[in-house]
């Protein structure tokens, strides 16, 4: 028997021994359970398998940091910021963006407390192609071609008018005659259909707007690729990465069996290659 064979065939026991061992150890281990509740994801009516930043509902708050967590009511998404409860239309992982809409607008423009749109600015961005919509209440100044007028509202049984503008005018004077006013983000294509058409409102204000939100992506596509979980540390108030066996800082390390397999696949398979190479390789004789 040539000396290469002969290393192979003694080293092919030990090779099969590792590779049931692992499996077997694999199998009858226990996943960290931050681990494994971190690797599910949320889902809520048309919004679905969303992930890490993103915490909430079947996801503990250590799942992603302060600021993303998703409620469901009703089977509508929803993400409460500062004052606004935002309806969750839409949210794209890999744009890290999210559409929403406010809920107190969805069903018209009479809502039963008068305030303006905050965002989280800490994690938060407003997206790209937006334009303010600014609604007055309670002007009683005379229509013009400047001043876009809408049904009156009853809010808290008082009867107010409503007028509103898509523009800053400088001679317009409701924002210092009006006793309130409310901004809400729409798209600008809305607000252009708001300028010839008052009728467009209710799909303006259901449209939403965009926000991107500000989360590092880098160190979580490191923690995924090494079969890690990402999340957040809420004693340290960072970044964490849960692992099978325990957390980590940042990427999860191979256990000892896993690297002793690795090792001994590549040598391995360099035996093979080199057998192979000088003809020396007879797999009868490997099985004998």
């Amino acid at each position: 028997m040539q000396p290469i064979t002969s290393s192979i065939s003694s080293l092919l026991p030990l090779f099969c021994f590792l590779v049931v061992s692992i499996r077997v150890t694999t199998t009858l281990s226990v996943d960290d359970p931050q681990y494994s509740e971190c690797r599910t994801t949320l889902t809520c009516g048309s919004v679905a398998d969303i992930g890490y930043p993103f915490w909430g509902m079947n996801r503990s708050s250590y799942c992603g940091p302060p600021g993303f967590e998703l409620m469901c009511e009703d089977d509508v998404a929803k993400i409460m910021m500062n004052e606004n409860m935002l309806r969750v239309l839409d949210i794209n992982p890999g744009q890290q963006s999210l559409k929403v809409a406010r809920e107190d607008y969805w069903n018209g423009y009479c809502p039963s407390e008068l305030i303006n749109t905050t965002i989280d600015l800490d994690h938060f961005d407003y997206g790209r192609n937006l334009r303010n919509l600014t609604l007055f209440y309670g002007c009683y100044l005379p229509a013009t071609s400047t001043f876009i007028f809408l049904t009156n509202c009853s809010i808290n049984r008082t009867l107010v008018d409503v007028s509103y503008s898509t523009r800053n005018f400088l001679a317009d004077p409701r924002p210092w005659v009006c006793p309130r006013s409310v901004l809400v983000p729409v798209y600008e294509t809305a607000a252009r259909d708001l300028e010839v058409n008052p009728m467009t409102m209710e799909q303006a204000l259901r449209g939403g707007f965009e926000l991107q939100w500000k989360v590092d992506t880098d160190e979580c596509r490191r923690c995924r690729d090494s079969d890690g979980v990402c999340g957040y540390n809420q004693t340290s108030n960072s970044f964490i990465c849960f692992c099978k066996d325990q957390p980590s800082e940042s990427t999860c390390l191979p256990t000892t069996g896993t690297l002793l397999l690795a090792l001994f696949q590549k040598h391995f398979a360099q035996l093979f290659a080199v057998a192979k190479l000088t003809g020396s390789l007879n797999m009868s004789s490997l099985m004998s």
